[in-house]
């Protein structure tokens, strides 16, 4: 057994002690409820393999992954007979295996130990987390927007008292998460200068985070509000090179070389020490430009640690992309790049087991419109009907609710279940499949792996 990955440690010692009847209080004596499960494993006989081994099997090699407990290994014919239980398995191999997550005690009920740990952390949300919908107005008319139909108009600036008053209900005692959202939101950085003030004045830590298309973003934004507005990161979408950007981005002021000035605006974040998150928008239609976008990215970006990208299938479109194909077009993907740490797969493969999908069942994380709507998705905003309350008229009984837990079937015994927690449910509005991005990345660079 050759470990190309070592398992989370915290995750593997909680689920074992949920298993035992340890009291997970001990959490904060870590190395002593370590030491107390460790004890325990080392008398394990009777093994099983892991519910949440993702293994790939090719004539080249054999890699298994957990997607539960982060632990990757490639293993040899024998050695993976032995993990599914088809061979006899001896001492040392078999704690190389439990140490690992591979395979757990015999009676071990792995999806009930993660179902009860999900509750448990749910009991112990430590954050506040706010999306703020600056502006429905945008410069672009990109073809996929879920905001079709919504009114532009700007935050409503009667609400900002509200709006501060609200987030010194909810915060705990970790800075404040805001997330700038739109529409396009520096189209209003009125609103954002007045709550970031607003803010400060009142003593709230925050950071912030903005969801733009990158095209207003200037030398002097960056230098003057941007550290006012504590901004760590930014995500920007883009959709292939240059004629393939400019067509489906649709700018409405006429701009033109707008890619390259997208690229130098990237370049702009990235010395300034602002993360930047290129989400890259995915359909039949620009799959094979994406490609030639990941040359033009890597060619500019490659030894640039504040620059990453990620696939992101779109969603609402007709001629959609199976499971399959989503699989083997990210597998194309690993093949063109020249580091997969650029596409973020170290934070796919070592993040920490998900207890809730995403903030639609997060009672700690909020979406706010510009009316002063509240709601549990962003998706939503700018829609009544999906609200779930006002600023100032939440109830608490309504918010409470979002912690329950409903999977849908097939769900409950997929292997991508610790990343994806049943995924996205406004993709399945749409008609889409609801898994994460997770679902893909892995599964393809697990396949990439063993070419």
């Amino acid at each position: 057994m050759e470990t190309l990955m070592s398992g989370n440690e915290k995750i593997l010692v909680v689920m074992y002690a949920l298993a035992n009847g340890f009291d997970l209080s001990a959490l904060k004596d870590f190395a002593e409820l370590n030491k107390n499960v460790r004890a325990k494993m080392k008398n394990v006989e009777s093994v099983k393999m892991s519910v949440f081994n993702l293994s790939v099997e090719t004539p080249k090699k054999i890699i298994v992954y957990n997607t539960l407990y982060n632990a990757m290994a490639k293993l040899t014919p024998a050695e993976f007979l032995k993990l599914k239980g088809k061979q006899y398995c001896g001492r040392e191999l078999k704690q190389k295996f439990l140490s690992a997550g591979l395979c757990v005690p015999a009676a071990f009920d792995e999806r009930e130990n993660y179902r009860l740990w999900r509750m448990e952390s749910g009991k112990h949300r430590d954050h506040l987390s706010v999306n703020i919908t600056t502006t429905l107005k945008c410069n672009a008319r990109c073809p996929y927007c879920y905001e079709h139909g919504v009114k532009h108009v700007d935050f409503d600036e009667t609400k900002i008292d509200a709006l501060i008053k609200f987030i010194k209900q909810h915060k705990k005692d970790t800075p404040v998460k805001l997330n700038w959202f739109g529409g396009e939101p520096l189209l209003n950085p009125k609103i954002i200068d007045t709550v970031t003030k607003r803010l400060g004045e009142s003593g709230i830590e925050f950071t912030s985070f903005a969801i733009t298309n990158g095209s207003l973003i200037t030398r002097r934004l960056i230098a003057r509000q941007f550290k006012r507005w504590n901004l760590r990161g930014v995500q920007i979408t883009l959709d292939g090179t240059a004629e393939q950007y400019a067509k489906r981005k649709g700018y409405v002021d006429g701009q033109r070389a707008v890619f390259k000035k997208i690229l130098n605006r990237i370049a702009w974040l990235a010395e300034a020490d602002i993360h930047v998150d290129l989400r890259l928008n995915i359909d039949r239609e620009n799959m094979n430009d994406i490609l030639n976008l990941i040359y033009v990215l890597q060619a500019r970006f490659d030894s640039n640690k504040n620059v990453v990208y990620y696939p992101a299938f779109v969603t609402g479109v007709k001629d959609k992309l199976s499971d399959d194909e989503k699989v083997n077009f990210v597998k194309e993907m690993f093949r063109a790049i020249a580091n997969p740490v650029k596409m973020s797969i170290n934070n796919r493969l070592y993040s920490f087991p998900r207890s809730l999908p995403c903030m639609r069942n997060d009672p700690q994380a909020f979406s706010v419109d510009v009316y002063g709507r509240v709601y549990n998705c962003e998706h939503f905003v700018g829609r009544k009907d999906k609200a779930l309350g006002t600023l100032k008229r939440l109830s608490d009984k309504v918010n409470a609710a979002r912690l329950d837990e409903t999977l849908r079937d097939e769900c409950t015994t997929c292997v991508f279940l610790p990343k994806c927690m049943s995924g996205c449910a406004s993709n399945l509005r749409t008609g889409d499949a609801a898994c994460m991005i997770e679902r893909y990345m892995i599964q393809a660079y697990i396949e990439f792996m063993c070419e």
